[in-house]
């Protein structure tokens, strides 16, 4: 999706302070909130805006600065919008830096290109892992959109191979037109935004541009090579033609579908019509 905004806060100074809001200097570490490339370069020092239309707090002793009330933070081209934010940082040391970032309420990431949103964010920048919860939680950029009903696990430990997990009636769509779905997807996405895999479980299905449909118990699919492979209980349906088998290898670009038994040696089926 796009570059990787490495910052949050390190070395925290307040530099003004006004009714509702505050601006801070920061060194910033820590990965794009949502599917995006990173750059490795260090940058210099960008100022952070916060704004809040009830509160703002920092807590010298817990350690915690925390917005209320139509709660945005803002650095660089990333901002934060929520009902309530909280950010942890480390009390020892000079730098003061950030550890956690907890958002709540009707939760909005924006990072150049890429849009994330949610209930609930709860970010911790140890790890390079954010969690997203709520019934309609997104993560959206150039090349594809992910969707779930529970929550979306993002995980860029990895910088070449980010993970991203959804739970719950869950949906990839990729900018090819393909669209996976599954109650659980895993997808694997390299360091320019371009998926790599996809695996789905249980309700799994497979849409293709042209209106192809292939569904079973699992699959995985290999963006790359436009290969999916299903298990149990497949399905595949292309206009009026069905098969159906135990496993099947499926060729999207090629329009080629094997079928193939199970080891109790059930027989395939097709309805093919001329």
């Amino acid at each position: 999706m796009h570059r990787s905004n490495r910052y949050f806060v390190k070395t925290l100074r307040v530099v003004a302070v006004g009714i509702g809001s505050f601006i801070v200097a920061s060194s910033l570490a820590a990965p794009a909130f949502a599917q995006t490339a990173s750059g490795k370069s260090e940058a210099a020092p960008l100022p952070i805006t916060i704004e809040a239309s009830d509160s703002l707090e920092w807590n010298q002793t817990d350690g915690t600065y925390i917005a209320k009330g139509n709660a945005y933070v803002e650095q660089g081209q990333a901002n934060i919008t929520a009902g309530h934010i909280i950010a942890k940082y480390m009390t020892e040391g000079k730098t003061r830096d950030i550890t956690q970032v907890v958002a709540t309420g009707s939760v909005t990431y924006i990072e150049g290109e890429n849009t994330a949103k949610g209930d609930k964010l709860d970010y911790d920048l140890t790890t390079n892992l954010y969690v997203l919860t709520g019934k309609n939680a997104s993560v959206t950029g150039p090349k594809g959109t992910m969707t779930a009903t529970k929550s979306i696990t993002y995980d860029s430990t990895d910088d070449n191979n980010r993970k991203v997990t959804a739970i719950g009636k869950a949906h990839y769509q990729n900018s090819d037109g393909r669209n996976v779905f599954g109650d659980k997807l895993i997808a694997y996405i390299g360091a320019d935004g371009t998926l790599k895999t996809i695996d789905a479980y249980d309700n799994a299905k497979v849409v293709t541009a042209q209106g192809s449909i292939a569904t079973a118990d699992k699959l995985n699919y290999v963006a790359s090579t436009s290969l999916a492979n299903l298990d149990g209980n497949v399905e595949i349906i292309d206009q009026d033609n069905i098969m159906r088998g135990a496993r099947a290898e499926v060729d999207f670009d090629k329009e080629i579908s094997k079928i193939i038994s199970g080891p109790t040696g059930k027989r395939v089926t097709g309805i093919l019509t001329p």
